[in-house]
């Protein structure tokens, strides 16, 4: 989706009801304008990094909006709440990060109380984010064999955390990295591993799955993570299917931020731009371009979540444990 378009399914969200004329500087600020953009047209961050911009453009709207009145502000927060899902239909933590501040606002009596609970509940989510980060980081290190090779797809932040506390610690191993076309967040990963002194090869996403005989380890982050499979960069799926054919452990880095919450049936995942794998492609070539696939957990040797490592099996409980707010049924 479009850095306008974007703007406008949000700022027409929080517009549309009870018929009220509002002008673009009453609904959102420039600020907030711009973040919508930025969040809208990024395709390289991986889901923690465009969850905490979105916990900012919310901080922003509790401290800059002018509404005087509670339902208000409700509203607004919802609708901008699902316009940000809708621009990044995959990633949980944005489904998370929105269900946790309606869960607030219920118990918020009062208009400044709600603006208190809005920044709150955002503020405790991006502690969380880290916190979360860190720890499985700590857990992972048990994973990583010292002078080993692991293989990685995508650009997942908690990898990347993963890896760097490896290094720290003392290990020293090589990745493999796949390119990630088509907005190509492997060569990003790749470049910020490099610049920390790991080795990295880079390969083209066909060739990946190959090379995953060559591999020690196989680790993944996650967009989201339900009873249905892993959500995660697309190629994931034919990874974690020679991972398992060639017996090379695979697992997902996970933070219970990315956990799906039962009952939240997400936005079909969006079709990107057709020039971005072919410009100028001739008639009658249809591309389809999607950047997320699903992998069966069944497939995956484990998740990592900042509790420990847990089995694919003991997932669903974890899950069930998520309460979802009827603003997102």
């Amino acid at each position: 989706m479009g850095a306008a378009l974007a703007l406008c399914v949000v700022a027409g969200a929080l517009s549309s009801n009870n018929n009220r004329a509002y002008s673009e500087e009453s609904l959102v600020d420039r600020f907030i304008a711009q973040e919508i953009a930025a969040i809208a047209e990024d395709s390289v961050s991986g889901a923690v990094e465009i969850a905490e911009k979105s916990a900012e453009a919310l901080q922003r709207l509790a401290q800059n909006d002018r509404v005087t009145d509670i339902e208000d502000l409700r509203r607004r927060l919802s609708e901008l709440g699902w316009g940000l899902i809708r621009i990044h239909p995959t990633m949980a933590p944005l489904v998370n990060l929105i269900n946790g501040v309606l869960w607030k606002l219920d118990d918020a009596p009062t208009v400044e109380a709600a603006r208190h609970a809005i920044t709150t509940a955002t503020s405790d989510f991006k502690r969380h984010l880290h916190v979360h980060e860190a720890a499985i980081a700590e857990i992972a290190l048990r994973l990583i064999p010292d002078e080993g090779q692991l293989l990685t797809n995508g650009r997942s932040t908690t990898v990347r955390a993963a890896l760097r506390h490896a290094q720290r610690a003392g290990r020293r191993f090589r990745v493999i990295c796949a390119e990630g076309r088509p907005a190509c967040e492997g060569r990003s990963l790749a470049a910020e591993l490099a610049a920390g002194g790991i080795p990295v090869t880079l390969v083209i996403d066909a060739l990946a799955i190959a090379m995953v005989s060559e591999a020690h380890l196989v680790l993944v982050g996650a967009d989201h993570l339900g009873s249905h499979g892993l959500v995660n960069k697309v190629g994931t799926y034919g990874i974690a299917l020679a991972a398992r054919e060639c017996r090379v452990p695979m697992y997902a880095l996970c933070g219970s931020e990315k956990f799906l919450p039962p009952g939240f049936v997400p936005p079909g995942q969006a079709r990107w731009p057709s020039d971005q794998v072919w410009h100028e492609a001739p008639a009658g070539v249809a591309i389809t371009n999607l950047y997320y696939d699903s992998t069966p957990l069944a497939i995956l040797a484990g998740i990592v979540t900042e509790q420990g490592v847990q089995p694919t099996v003991g997932i669903e409980a974890w899950l069930a444990a998520t309460k979802l707010h009827p603003g997102l049924r």
